[in-house]
């Protein structure tokens, strides 16, 4: 006797089997959290669920529901699967053996599963304070914070970004800072927007940076809010039909504008696609243990080099408006790379004090995003 039976749009299935699978730990010791539950709602929809337990997502669709039940099955199995089939409509049916049985059109694959009752029990907090936010905002915040997280386990405090709401310059207006920094770089973006349901009181909290990557996926979907939630040691995103909370990293954040210097002697402005493309070239030639790079800054140019003996060397000068001292840098090329990349605008402009202290890079067209990259000795 089938222990669930459903008849799914394949895209649909695949884009929640997607999101869900994203969050399953593949190398934990315990089996269960590679797989994601299935199971029935009301009125025709499903439930996908998948945990790790510091991210935990929850994706419903519509289906037709032929055998109510559950199915607790292989993440990445599901979706490999899924995603090669060709049909337009999958059957999935749950047999007594805790096996599912996927067919679409003429393909038909039997993947292994576990009872549904080993899965951990799941609650979403019931106390959350939810807001509306603009998911261009979002993105944009996201997208200029996310590269410099710290992966260094023993930091939990820096390993995700740190999220501030508080009060804007004007009626209806909020102001969101995302900050993130792995002690080499730092990146600030500070924006305002209208939140719907924001009260003007100050929420904060260090998103994890496996909720980080999954927002991601949230920004790509239908919609253009995203509804953000508060709650003792969760934050939660959710968008469409799917919803996941991240746990919070119970830490406090370093304070991170005494890391921002507040006037450095030196400003240029530079062409910052030129200059990018500078860094990927000779970034050719860097060594694969300290990916140094230097920045030389002389009168009505800016060059960047190379030296390596295993690979030869290399130069490529840039034209500023420049009319100062000379002064040379090093860098790591990722750091300016990653910074130079999210940044929008025609020019960046670099902002230096000398071969020791931090530079800052910011740009003319975003003037509430500022990053920090620390230079490295050469």
């Amino acid at each position: 006797m089938a222990t669930l039976e459903l008849k799914l749009d394949r895209n649909t299935f695949l884009g929640a089997v997607y999101k869900t699978q994203g969050v399953v730990d593949r190398k934990s010791t315990s089996n269960v959290l590679s797989h994601i539950l299935v199971d029935t709602l009301n009125e025709g929809r499903i439930r996908l669920l998948g945990t790790d337990y510091d991210v935990t997502i929850q994706a419903e669709v519509p289906a037709e529901v032929i055998v109510a039940g559950a199915a607790c099955i292989n993440g990445k199995s599901l979706f490999d699967v899924v995603k090669n089939v060709d049909d337009d409509e999958v059957h999935v049916l749950g047999l007594p053996n805790d096996w599912v049985e996927v067919t679409a059109g003429r393909s038909v694959f039997k993947l292994a599963g576990i009872t549904p009752a080993d899965f951990p029990e799941l609650q979403l907090p019931e106390d959350v304070r939810w807001l509306g936010i603009p998911k261009a905002a979002f993105k944009d915040l996201v997208e200029k914070t996310a590269f410099s997280m710290s992966d260094d386990e023993t930091r939990m405090n820096l390993n995700g970004v740190f999220l501030r709401i508080e009060a804007g310059s004007g009626d209806g207006l909020a102001r969101l800072t995302m900050v993130s920094t792995d002690g080499h770089r730092l990146s600030k973006v500070e924006l305002e927007a209208e939140l719907q349901g924001y009260d003007g009181q100050p929420l904060s909290a260090i998103v994890h940076k496996k909720g980080v990557q999954e927002v991601r996926r949230l920004l790509d979907g239908d919609g253009e809010v995203l509804d953000v939630g508060f709650a003792p040691g969760v934050i939660l995103f959710k968008s469409g039909g799917t919803t996941f909370s991240v746990r919070q990293i119970e830490d406090a954040y370093p304070d991170y504008a005494k890391v921002i210097p507040a006037a450095a002697p030196v400003r240029v402005v530079v062409p910052r696609e030129r200059l990018l493309r500078a860094i990927r070239r000779n970034a050719i030639l860097t060594s694969n243990k300290t990916y140094i790079i230097k920045v030389e800054l002389q009168p009505g140019k800016i060059a960047v080099t190379t030296s390596n003996p295993d690979y030869g060397e290399g130069r490529d000068e840039v034209d500023i408006d420049y009319s100062g001292e000379g002064m040379v840098i090093g860098f790591n090329y990722n750091y300016l790379q990653d910074v130079l990349n999210v940044i929008r605008g025609e020019t960046a402009v670099l902002e230096l004090t000398d071969e020791f202290s931090p530079t800052v890079v910011t740009s003319p067209s975003e003037p509430g995003a500022i990053f920090v990259v620390m230079p490295m000795r050469v």
